[in-house]
């Protein structure tokens, strides 16, 4: 399947991804309201600035986030705005086209789902019309994925799962009980990650689309603060494993659970790959590469004496 055209979140090259010029750590409850407005204030210069035009990205809101509206007058004519922070972790930003949007990247024990996070999930049991999937790591510990959910599925002509196999989806629907009750996942790519680049929207027969089942490979589970930090554009390690060429396919769930599979399962590549993700999360730019390097070197001259 085509999972290297990097599932490094919905962005891809062409679009501006930015990062603070600073960490900036925040603590629930803090407010953040003029960092966001100034960022937001400098976007816009930015934009004005290079292509000459006043049109303005929308500010958007993910995780971690939440917007507190209040009375600045006794009248409750006037209403003020207030950023505020939900979870202990770095803010981050990320600029597209259309939009900015702001988010904390938070390093929690429990994912709970939101519409179009990707997963990695594994089939539990058949019910009727759906599959019922367990989530690793989630509040619901389960959601349901329609059986016709693929690219090109029909009821006649659909992948046949069982027990224990996986698939990578992406949350289809929540609620505001989703925290709680099973929400729907799907394998088919929507609209919005086709237009913003690097999704592959195929037939789920050809093993080349986006979502679907995992065939092989070795799955692997990771801090959700670290499967953050694998989905932002240009990741450094993954980066730094592409260039290595190594050819391989992965997939990245937002609740921890990635899915690595090399040029024939070679399990040393396949410990290589995983060891060079679990250490990456405590080294610098710098360090990441190296360490890349010294373990691609290591694993190539131990295979070529085995020859």
């Amino acid at each position: 399947m085509a999972k290297e055209e990097q599932k490094l979140g919905e962005g891809s090259s062409q679009n501006s991804n930015s990062q603070f010029p600073e960490i900036i750590t925040v603590l629930p409850g803090d407010d953040v309201t003029e960092i966001i407005n100034n960022l937001v204030h400098s976007s816009k210069k930015s934009s004005n600035t290079k292509t000459n035009t006043s049109k303005e990205r929308t500010t958007k809101l993910g995780n971690g986030l939440r917007l507190i509206e209040q009375d600045e007058n006794e009248n409750n004519t006037i209403k003020k705005y207030i950023f505020t922070a939900t979870l202990a972790g770095r803010l981050q930003h990320r600029i597209t086209s259309k939009a900015i949007t702001f988010h904390i990247l938070a390093n929690t024990k429990r994912y709970f789902p939101q519409r179009n996070d990707r997963i990695v999930a594994t089939i539990d049991e058949r019910i009727g019309d759906y599959y019922r999937v367990t989530i690793p790591h989630a509040s619901t510990g389960s959601a349901l994925l329609p059986i016709t959910a693929f690219e090109g599925a029909t009821k006649r002509n659909r992948p046949m799962l069982n027990h224990g196999d996986l698939v990578y989806c992406r949350i289809d629907s929540e609620t505001e009980q989703s925290r709680v009750m099973e929400p729907f996942v799907s394998c088919c790519v929507r609209p919005g990650e086709i237009s913003s680049g690097g999704l592959s929207k195929k037939d789920w027969m050809t093993d080349e689309g986006t979502y679907g089942q995992l065939k092989g490979g070795c799955t692997a589970s990771i801090s959700l603060g670290l499967a953050q930090e694998l989905l932002l554009p240009h990741n450094v390690v993954l980066d730094a494993l592409g260039r290595s060429s190594i050819p391989f396919e992965i997939c990245i769930g937002v609740n921890g659970m990635i899915w690595v599979k090399t040029k024939e399962d070679q399990p040393e590549y396949t410990i290589l790959i995983l060891n060079a993700i679990e250490n990456s999360q405590v080294m610098t730019e710098g360090q990441v590469r190296g360490m890349v390097k010294a373990l691609v070197k290591t694993v190539r001259s131990s295979i070529d004496s085995q020859d």
